[in-house]
């Protein structure tokens, strides 16, 4: 046989080939799936939860320059559960798009107040994420009541303070919405 000469494959093997790529070779990395990433994906949750305490704990005892010239309005992270269970889905998914957006335009504030390059980072990351968070909430059910009032805003006056509330609200308000709006 000479060097040029082409060599077929035996019988059946380009079908088998073509049988293991339509259903996936095992331990070959599949593609991530078509959209946006799911806030029903609790992965998701848990990053944008870890982002969260991570900024909050890098401005801890940060001091004077952490402080805001003025106070600014964000929701009430705190839940009571009395309320929550009381409220139907539409006022609940109304309160969490109200809190996020309120935090959103709190960072957003925070960012245009405190010029200080060791907060900056800190400051870009919380409002990336609040805006990601936007993002994928508009992705879920939207509220199909008529808005009840809105909860009465806390202000606060330090950047730790700030960042402490986008946790606990992720951690609270956040988590329970998902937890009622995802299916299982």
């Amino acid at each position: 046989m000479s060097p040029l000469t082409p060599v077929s494959p035996p019988p059946g093997l380009c079908s088998l080939l073509l049988l293991l790529l339509l259903l996936g070779v095992p331990g070959r990395p599949q593609p991530r799936p078509e959209g946006p990433p799911s806030l029903c994906d609790p992965r998701v949750m848990e990053r944008f939860i870890l982002e969260a305490r991570d900024a909050e704990r890098g401005t801890a005892g940060c001091g004077p320059h952490c402080d805001l010239p003025e106070a600014v309005a964000v929701p009430d992270p705190g839940v009571n559960f009395n309320v929550w269970r009381s409220l139907d889905a539409g006022s609940r998914a109304l309160e969490v798009a109200r809190g996020q957006a309120a935090l959103a335009a709190a960072v957003l504030r925070a960012r245009e107040l405190l010029r200080d390059p060791r907060v900056r980072p800190s400051l870009d990351r919380a409002y990336g994420a609040a805006r990601s968070l936007a993002r994928l909430l508009r992705g879920l059910p939207a509220p199909a009541t008529p808005p009840p009032s809105p909860p009465a805003p806390v202000r606060v006056r330090t950047l730790p303070r700030l960042l402490g509330v986008l946790s606990r609200f992720l951690r609270g308000k956040v988590r329970l919405y998902l937890a009622d709006t995802c299916p299982r």
